[in-house]
Order: C-alpha cells, then sequence, then structure tokens
C-alpha cells in the first residue's frame, strides 16, 4: 500500500471511531408516560383515607355502617 492510501484508510477509521464514541455517548429516550411515585405531599393528602381503611380494618362495625346507609341512598336514587 502506498503512503496516500494509508493516510486516507487511517483517517476514515479515525472518524468512524469517533462516530461510534460520539453516538454511545447520547442519552437515551425517556419514558414520560410511566406512573410516578407519588411524592410525600400526596400521600399526605390521602391520609384520611388511609385513617378510614385501618379504622375499617380493626373496627369493621361502622364501616358496614356507613356501607348500608350508602346502599339504602344508591337505591333510593334509583
Amino acid at each position: 500500500m502506498d503512503k496516500e492510501a494509508e493516510r486516507w484508510l487511517i483517517i476514515v477509521l479515525v472518524l468512524i471511531l469517533i462516530g461510534a464514541g460520539m453516538s454511545g455517548c447520547a442519552k437515551p429516550q425517556v419514558n414520560h408516560d410511566e406512573p410516578k411515585e407519588p411524592t410525600t405531599l400526596e400521600t399526605i393528602g390521602r391520609l384520611d383515607a388511609i385513617v378510614t381503611v385501618l379504622g375499617c380494618m380493626f373496627d369493621p362495625a361502622p364501616c358496614q355502617k356507613m356501607a348500608e346507609e350508602q346502599r339504602q341512598q344508591d337505591g333510593e336514587n334509583n
């Protein structure tokens, strides 16, 4: 091989190497449609529902009364 062909071959290989290196450093595309973890403020905002569920687990009688009243109201509305 002559010197000119070797020089062009080295230049082309270096450009390919630089191009491969640059494409490997690109950030992957982030999916924004995935559900996110709730923040502390959002969790505190649902505290009344959490308290109700825990209360019904340990003393189901008031919850059963509320469910029965809800069923009666739904029956009247229909």
